[in-house]
């Protein structure tokens, strides 16, 4: 496959003109999309969400079967209120098993210059350490789903090291949209101590039972909880403070609602937090005390809004990842 730069920008030109006659707004940033998604389905769950709202210029590098590499161009285009259009130019290159369409050359030249270019990974991490360090290369942030990869085939074990090194190690800023997902949680479990007569029970934490996420998901929480009080890892279990253990136990469904974590104290109390699927979310204290709050869950298309607005790591992740240097 031989990329001609000069003619794909005007086939992109010429698409846009068709396309709308109103003033077109200029990109803002590059998004290159690595998925073994030949029909670009996951990646456009989270694109069909930005349409409108930012221009890009959208590169999909997507595996396939072929013998040898392709490429076509897009566009999709939204007139906004201001009667300007904001413009998707989107480039797919099919990976052939020529390994051409993923190649740094054929991709690389096909950038905007001088704006920002994000990484949104969306295929196996473990098993494609080269092209993925190319791609590092070329961007600003890495944009990743460990839940996704896993999904795909990636061991849990491996896709947590490759990202502790990518995000430790080598210092890249990452975005892990399986951590992400968990806000909603991590923001509940923090406010149910907000009370300062409750904080104190956070230095008597003895268990956690996580239910109603992956086990990878599961895993992330556990690192971030570790991280904010202070725990170590010891063999399968935590140590707080103290050195005292805590044990993480979790489970994929949670029984009658949509999340539940379930903290006991070493007092054998426990406060319970529980979310429904109509986004109401109830935490129960030890002394029959109760308070709800209404919650949401960002869907990847909000996810990847938030992230192609800020250039910065999520420095919460990192730290989270850091916890399993002192594994």
């Amino acid at each position: 496959m031989i990329v001609d730069v000069t003619a794909v920008e005007q086939e992109l030109a010429r698409i846009q003109r068709e396309l709308t006659s109103s003033e077109v707004r200029t990109s803002l940033f590059n998004l290159v999309v690595f998925s073994p998604d030949a029909e670009k389905t996951m990646a456009n769950d989270a694109l069909n969400y930005l349409l409108g709202k930012r221009a890009a210029r959208v590169i999909h590098i997507a595996n396939s079967g072929a013998d040898e590499s392709s490429l076509e161009v897009s566009a999709r285009c939204f007139v906004d209120a201001e009667r300007k259009s904001v413009c998707f130019q989107e480039i797919v290159i099919t990976n052939g098993a020529d390994g051409a369409g993923g190649a740094p050359g054929s991709w690389v030249p096909l950038l905007v210059r001088d704006i920002p270019t994000f990484i949104l990974w969306q295929d196996t991490l473990c098993n494609k350490q080269e092209l993925l360090a190319h791609a590092q290369e070329q961007a600003e942030k890495l944009l990743v789903d460990t839940e996704q990869s896993v999904a795909l085939g990636d061991p849990e074990d491996a896709i947590l090291e490759v990202v502790r090194r990518i995000a430790v190690t080598d210092g890249v800023p990452v975005s892990d949209f399986a951590f992400k997902r968990l806000r909603t949680l991590q923001r509940l479990v923090a406010s149910a101590f907000d009370d300062p007569k409750k904080t104190p029970l956070l230095n008597e934490i003895s268990s956690v039972y996580l239910a109603g996420t992956s086990t990878l998901a599961g895993r992330l929480f556990s690192l971030w909880l570790a991280d904010r009080l202070g725990w170590t890892i010891d063999g399968g279990r935590f140590r707080d403070r103290r050195n005292r253990p805590v044990a993480f136990n979790h489970a994929r469904e949670a029984a009658g609602c949509e999340f539940e974590v379930d903290i006991d104290l070493v007092t054998n109390e426990r406060i319970r937090i529980a979310t429904q699927t109509a986004g109401c979310a109830d935490v129960d204290y030890p002394e029959g005390e109760q308070s709800r709050a209404v919650v949401s869950r960002p869907g990847n298309g909000a996810l990847l809004l938030e992230e192609v607005d800020a250039i910065g790591s999520d420095a919460l992740y990192r730290s989270a990842l850091r916890i399993l240097d002192r594994y």
